[in-house]
């Protein structure tokens, strides 16, 4: 990749970061660039990593979650130098942001995992975020992988009900 269409394409990454401006896991990320953008995939890989390098980006790992957020290096990046981006680059970045922020949001703010812990028993990790910020999580143990698929595929509809009977009944 060449000097310029590479600062180019670093630029667009940050861009997207920007119009959908919450937490992206590197799926998110990968969705569009690969389908929309038509960048490869190590090729996405090796710039998320060296965004992160430099600090344009900011990577957050939890134990079961992993986030990319636009730094303030990253908005100053773009206050400089996003006109560099091609207009229809830009286009397509803000209609599928628009299209799709709602959908991204509750995937990066609701997360589900299960683990095997011994042959009867497995842990299952709920979390309920705000941008950076983890509201609530909550670890369950079930006798078996059915029980722990059915609590994580439930989550995402049954969260915000969950959370709010939560804190009706702490506060």
């Amino acid at each position: 990749m060449k000097m310029a269409e590479l600062a180019d394409n670093k630029l667009s990454i940050l861009f997207y970061a920007q119009a959908l401006n919450i937490p992206l896991s590197n799926e998110q990320i990968t969705e569009f660039f690969i389908k929309k953008y038509f960048l490869n995939y190590f090729d996405l890989q090796q710039l998320l990593a060296e965004l992160v390098e430099s600090q344009h980006l900011s990577y957050m790992e939890g134990r079961h979650y992993h986030y990319y957020t636009l730094t303030n290096k990253g908005r100053e990046a773009l206050k400089f130098f996003s006109s560099r981006i091609d207009v229809n680059t830009r286009r397509s970045i803000l209609e599928y942001a628009d299209e799709n922020r709602d959908r991204m949001r509750k995937e990066s703010q609701l997360t589900a995992d299960y683990k095997r812990l011994d042959n009867q028993e497995y842990e299952v990790m709920l979390r309920v975020m705000e941008g950076e910020m983890v509201l609530m999580e909550m670890k369950l143990n079930v006798i078996n992988s059915e029980q722990a698929k059915i609590i994580c595929s439930n989550w995402r509809s049954k969260a915000p009900e969950v959370y709010k009977k939560v804190m009706e009944s702490l506060i």
